[in-house]
């Protein structure tokens, strides 16, 4: 008898142990399976991350109703699953209930919806688009309508991102366009920082620029054939767009040019000024080549060579102007000046001698002393056909008659 109680007692104890082994066991199993978390929530894939924190089915719902729960699928990495979230509307914020299998206590989370706030125009006068109701925001994003290659700027007209942006505005201005702009979105980290989804986007119509100007520069006058309505830029001057009056000489718009002044090339800008209701219309571009120095001159001038014919006592000798180096390709012209003459038109009166060894004879009576004959290289126009780039006439050398 002694011995069967013996025995169960052993039984017992034995019992015992198991039993405080499983609920040890049981308690550890526990404390490895918690709620349900949320990770990272990417707005561009439309995915959020749930942490199954041991779990291995997660169940979720869009009423939180207890029989409308629905398992969960998606990529599995690691200990988060990857569920889509392309159904939650972008009108009106989403709520998502979420739960294990093992710990079931449920999770809501709030998937946010996108911002209708911006506005955006574009005005006409300032050729910028205008950007309004983005509130806390610090970036947009836009694309061009008919692609969906997404740029981010920050709102801050001072960023390097949003002086881009203006660049490539004016590139659209040329054929006009549609862009989409849109308030950047922010991916959430978890559950307490959701973030925030792109806002929603505006049309916006970039207005076609005008055709730029058709600006020359005669040659002969060195004068542009500007209006009023006009404005010109020269490059490099570091100057801002200066307004045009009618026909405009090259010594106002661009007096580095002329050599008195160093000969430089000088290229310049016209544009149609904007207006209240049009913007500035498309550049025409104008290089005008620096002005070549004057032909040499004198008794013995190495291009043109004044001379006296020897004469008698009843007829004077001709004074003979003879043109050394002059040809068809590099005309030299001239100009006489007689004593008294005042008020100058040094656009006029100019004859041109095409022939190397050309001379020219005058009588006392036609250039008499104290007259000055003035010479320099002929203008040349604009030939794009003969690949002919125009040049103004040079500066003049002059010769006094002794």
């Amino acid at each position: 008898m002694k011995n069967i109680r013996f025995g169960f007692k052993i039984f017992a104890g034995a019992l015992m142990a198991c039993l405080l082994m499983i609920a040890s066991f049981s308690l550890q199993a526990k404390a490895d399976v918690t709620s349900v978390d949320i990770g990272a929530t990417d707005y561009e894939a439309l995915t959020m991350e749930i942490v199954r924190n041991g779990n291995t089915v997660i169940y979720a719902s869009t009423t939180g109703k207890r029989d409308d729960y629905t398992e969960v699928e998606g990529p599995i990495v690691g200990d988060k699953i990857i569920m889509d979230i392309s159904f939650a509307s972008r009108d009106a914020d989403v709520s998502l209930w979420l739960k294990g299998d093992k710990d079931t206590k449920v999770v809501k989370v709030v998937i946010p919806k996108a911002s209708s706030s911006l506005k955006a125009k574009y005005d006409k006068a300032t050729g910028m688009v205008i950007l309004s109701g983005y509130d806390d925001q610090t970036h947009f994003r836009w694309h061009k309508i008919t692609d969906n290659n997404y740029k981010t700027v920050a709102i801050d007209t001072n960023d390097a991102s949003n002086r881009a942006f203006v660049q490539e505005i004016e590139g659209l201005k040329i054929k006009g366009a549609k862009i989409c702009i849109g308030l950047a979105g922010r991916n959430g980290t978890g559950i307490d920082d959701m973030g925030k989804r792109p806002g929603k986007e505006v049309v916006v119509g970039i207005t076609k620029k005008n055709s730029a100007p058709n600006i020359k520069l005669n040659y002969s006058k060195l004068t542009f054939n500007t209006k009023e309505t006009m404005e010109y830029k020269v490059i490099g001057s570091g100057s801002g767009w200066k307004s045009c009056t009618k026909n405009m000489s090259l010594a106002d718009i661009a007096p580095a040019a002329l050599a008195e002044n160093g000969a430089h090339t000088v290229s310049i800008r016209f544009r149609i000024a904007e207006t209240s209701s049009k913007p500035a219309s498309l550049e025409g571009f104008v290089t005008v080549q620096g002005q070549r120095s004057a032909p040499e001159i004198g008794a013995s001038g190495r291009d043109v060579s004044v001379t006296k014919e020897a004469g008698t006592d009843k007829k004077p000798g001709k004074t003979l102007i003879t043109f050394k180096t002059a040809s068809k390709d590099n005309p030299i012209e001239f100009k006489i000046i007689k004593p008294g003459e005042t008020n100058v038109d040094y656009t006029k009166g100019w004859k041109a001698s095409k022939k190397t060894g050309d001379v020219k004879k005058y009588s006392e009576r036609q250039l008499p002393k104290g007259s000055m004959v003035l010479i320099r290289y002929k203008s040349v126009n604009d030939n794009v056909n003969k690949g002919i780039t125009g040049q103004m006439a040079s500066a003049y050398s002059s010769y006094t008659i002794g």
